[in-house]
């Protein structure tokens, strides 16, 4: 009630001293609209670190505004709202950090990874399957606004730890029904040539001493189920650094998804010791950024499709990258092949009915 008190006493010494100075010096306001100000109180509720100030403007005759301040309560500032819908979840599957949010597993066990992979319903077929990933989302807001509307919900989306206004484009990414990863950056093998930014996984670095950086990525964002390097194969090549992060993933509930078409037999040994969900690309899509490229690298995505069973392809922020995949996308039913989420070359998001599903091969 003091706050409640100090404040009318304030709006009373204003309106006096208005009125003394129109009193001496004739009013402005002559013929002119006016608003007159009320502090309504709520019943029984009082001013307090829980309460706020909530206003209301009403127009009166004459052109007259009348302008309410309410006492009412303050929004409760609660567990952050689940991001797939299902109320409580998102807040048990975050840590707290002074680098933001960071996943982890549920008390009851639950993983981001199963959480935010992308739930498929349906019978179960044994058509081929192609994943896609597009990677270096958040870098050109424009393309990737472009990536997230034009491009199927099937498509998985990788944003890039470096992106620029990360949560709006990951809830614009679950509006139109994308699941998405995290690219985390990784020294490459020529780290004095290619600049991979000061958040880069290091190998002259320890477990411990990459953590800030880890830990800076991971909290870039919320809602995915896993991460992928950016570039990397320095350090996915040092199996002690590499472990250390490997087992951190597991903890966390996520999986990793190796972005080296070539691949390393010893990291996906690694993360099976640990324990750890892997798959890897199968092939690179636009290498070579062009249609004829493009066009040729989709046609050998789907004869390793029809070997295999699955495979993975991945594809960067090129106009015409998107542009292609878009309506490539468009002829697979009629070729018998089906365009599924990247979360389903680790049994995630499998409809109950269908079971977990197995590993993918994906060439590896």
């Amino acid at each position: 009630m003091k706050a409640l008190g100090a404040a009318t006493s304030f709006v009373i010494l204003l309106v006096t001293g208005v009125l003394g100075w129109a009193m001496l010096n004739g009013s402005p306001l002559a013929g002119e609209p006016t608003a007159s100000l009320q502090i309504k109180q709520n019943k029984n509720q009082q001013f307090g670190e829980n309460t706020a100030l909530a206003q209301g403007n009403k127009t009166l005759s004459g052109g007259r505004m009348e302008v309410m301040l309410e006492v009412a309560p303050k929004r409760q500032v609660g567990k952050i709202l689940p991001e797939n819908g299902k109320e409580g979840q998102e807040g048990s599957l975050l840590e707290a950090s002074s680098f933001g949010p960071l996943p982890k597993r549920a008390d009851n066990g639950r993983s981001p990874a199963m959480a935010y992979a992308k739930q498929q319903v349906g019978r179960r077929d044994t058509l081929p399957r192609i994943a896609i990933l597009i990677t270096g989302l958040g870098l050109n807001q424009r393309l990737s606004q472009l990536a997230i509307r034009k491009l199927p919900a099937n498509v998985s989306l990788g944003f890039s730890a470096y992106g620029r206004r990360l949560p709006k484009l990951a809830s614009q990414a679950r509006r139109f029904g994308h699941e998405y990863i995290l690219q985390v950056p990784m020294e490459p093998f020529d780290l004095l040539q290619t600049d991979t930014g000061p958040k880069t996984l290091q190998t002259n670095k320890n477990t411990k001493q990459n953590q800030p950086n880890l830990h800076w990525s991971l909290g870039r964002l919320t809602g995915y189920f896993g991460i992928t390097n950016y570039k990397g194969r320095g350090y996915l090549a040092k199996s002690e650094v590499v472990s250390g992060l490997f087992k951190e993933l597991k903890a966390r509930g996520l999986v990793f998804f190796h972005d080296d078409a070539s691949g390393r037999p010893a990291v996906a040994k690694l993360a099976e010791q640990v324990g750890l969900g892997y798959s890897r690309t199968t092939l690179s899509v636009d290498q070579k950024p062009t249609r004829e490229g493009i066009s040729k690298a989709l046609k050998k995505l789907e004869a390793s499709a029809r070997r295999l069973g699955f495979a993975v392809g991945v594809v960067h922020m090129h106009p015409v990258s998107i542009n292609m995949i878009r309506v490539w996308s468009k002829t697979l039913a009629r070729k018998g092949v089906r365009l599924v989420p990247l979360s389903q070359a680790y049994g995630l998001g499998q409809s109950p009915k269908r079971g977990k599903g197995k590993q993918a091969r994906n060439g590896i």
